[in-house]
């Protein structure tokens, strides 16, 4: 008797309805793939209002990410070079001080791993501050990455962003 009663309790609630419910959920969920990464993300914004596009190419089994484009890709009113493109001025090295932001390797060196479905062993440079962190890479989706800088190689101190993919 308790079996028919939750047999008919279900069909009395929509079988149908749970059915197409779990058929959209099914056929809407999409999982990322390494190749995925490729292409163009745009980062959070800054605490001066940039966002960094960044695009991910692949070469010798490796992932890297340039500065394709600055949402504010000029020094803003009252800086010393105000309107001039941004360059890389607090770099370590004084002959990268006066390249342009733009074009540069802002990720690199990243490996991916098919267990966790994750790019690892990579690094993020911080033109801010002019300092490289340690860095990873998830999907939470196709169209959005976890990208998570830390000052250990094992994740454990930084800070993580989500970037959307530019589509």
């Amino acid at each position: 008797p308790v079996i028919i009663s939750e047999i008919n309790f279900i069909g009395g609630c929509g079988m149908k309805k749970i059915f197409l419910l779990l058929t959209l959920i099914f056929t809407t969920l999409t999982f990322a793939k390494e190749e995925d990464i490729q292409g163009k993300w745009i980062t959070e914004k800054a605490k001066n209002g940039n966002q960094i596009i960044v695009e991910f190419y692949k070469t010798n089994d490796r992932y890297f990410g340039k500065i394709n484009q600055l949402t504010i890709p000029t020094y803003e009113k009252g800086h010393k070079l105000e309107g001039k493109t941004k360059l890389d001025l607090a770099n370590p090295d004084k002959n990268l001080k006066t390249r342009p932001l733009v074009g540069i390797n802002f990720v690199s060196d990243f490996t991916y791993n098919p267990e966790k479905n994750r790019f690892e062993n990579g690094f993020i440079y911080n033109p801010e501050n002019g300092k490289t962190y340690y860095c990873s890479i998830s999907f939470k989706d196709p169209n959005t990455l976890i990208v998570k800088g830390s000052l250990d190689k094992s994740g454990l101190i930084g800070s993580k962003q989500i970037w959307t993919k530019i589509k």
